[in-house]
């Protein structure tokens, strides 16, 4: 980083060309040059505040209609939308310090992204080139500890963490998501007695992006 300053500094008489761009990323570091730092343009990424913020980035910047198109099986949109909502809650977890998660995780999209192309592709082994019955089972243990144990899992370190997310995965990843106006938690709302109730999207919804895209303005 010092050199770059040394090469980029105004002062320095180097011919650089009038669309020459450069794009850095790094995490937050001390040793960071100040001087280069002022005179860049600064882009930050923040992380979203909220569940529903966070399930509302995931369906607009990874879900598109394409993606949930991609398979021909009945089941492959509910695991979308159900380890898009199971991401959120963990990372929304996070920002209750030691009580969310005893060690603090970088989980991020890269996690959500391995999860989904396990998916994707343990059902294009269950469904094979020939076969033509899409209402094929599917197996939830392998895909409940493949996204638990391995995809997510391989990050956590703490066995009460290492419970936790296993508690998450046997709550949201089970066969009876498949059903019909599923709920997949609920909540006490606030100065009344009734729960606040957050449901699966019926079939017919799930078949289409922009239902996903409007859940969150539901919550």
């Amino acid at each position: 980083m010092e050199d770059m300053m040394n090469i980029l500094h105004p002062d320095k008489e180097v011919f650089i060309h009038e669309d020459f761009r450069l794009w850095i990323t790094c995490e937050p570091i001390n040793t960071f040059p100040l001087t280069l730092l002022q005179n860049s343009i600064k882009v930050t990424d923040e992380a979203p505040k909220g569940l529903r913020a966070g399930i509302y980035k995931t369906f607009t910047t990874m879900i598109n209609q394409d993606f949930i198109d991609k398979i021909d099986h009945c089941q492959w949109r509910s695991l979308i939308f159900v380890v898009c909502f199971m991401h959120s809650i963990v990372i929304e977890r996070k920002k209750f310090g030691p009580i969310g998660w005893c060690v603090p995780y970088e989980f991020n999209n890269s996690d959500l992204e391995a999860s989904l192309m396990f998916i994707e592709k343990y059902l294009n082994a269950l469904i094979g080139p020939t076969i033509t019955n899409q209402n094929l089972p599917i197996n939830c243990s392998v895909i409940r500890y493949m996204i638990c144990e391995v995809q997510y899992g391989g990050r956590i370190t703490d066995d009460l963490d290492r419970e936790l997310f296993n508690a998450y995965g046997d709550d949201y990843i089970r066969d009876n998501i498949f059903s019909n106006d599923v709920t997949l938690t609920k909540c006490p709302k606030e100065g009344s007695k009734e729960n606040i109730e957050y449901k699966m999207l019926t079939a017919a919804q799930a078949q289409e992006i922009k239902f996903y895209r409007e859940y969150p303005d539901t919550m």
